[in-house]
């Protein structure tokens, strides 16, 4: 391998994509599940803000691991910062996208 060459681009591409289309439905679960904690009448609210504030710090943060992606001097620390980005958002959105989609679901049904 050259030691010159540039790094692959392909991590910040896939990264981006990742955000992008988990993001769809990563986000308005978030800040749903977010707005309901802070509208909430009960004095523990804070099983609620587990399931929305996690999504909402991590997706920043994934958008600058994928920044940092495309200007990474090597393919490895690339792909680094990529997989970590990747991990990130998909951990962080699972729950709150799985629960409202089954409520959904429940719901047209």
């Amino acid at each position: 391998m050259d030691r010159h060459a540039p790094p692959s681009r392909l991590p910040h591409a896939l990264l981006f994509i990742v955000i992008s289309v988990v993001g769809i439905c990563g986000v308005p679960s978030a800040v749903f599940f977010s707005t309901m904690a802070v509208m909430a009448d009960s004095p523990m609210p804070i099983q609620i803000y587990v399931f929305g504030v996690p999504a909402l710090i991590a997706y920043p943060i994934a958008i600058w691991l994928c920044v940092r992606a495309g200007r990474a001097r090597s393919t490895g620390r690339a792909w680094l910062a990529a997989a970590l980005g990747v991990v990130l958002v998909i951990a962080s959105s699972a729950l709150p996208v799985t629960i409202v989609g089954s409520a959904l679901v429940e719901g047209l049904s």
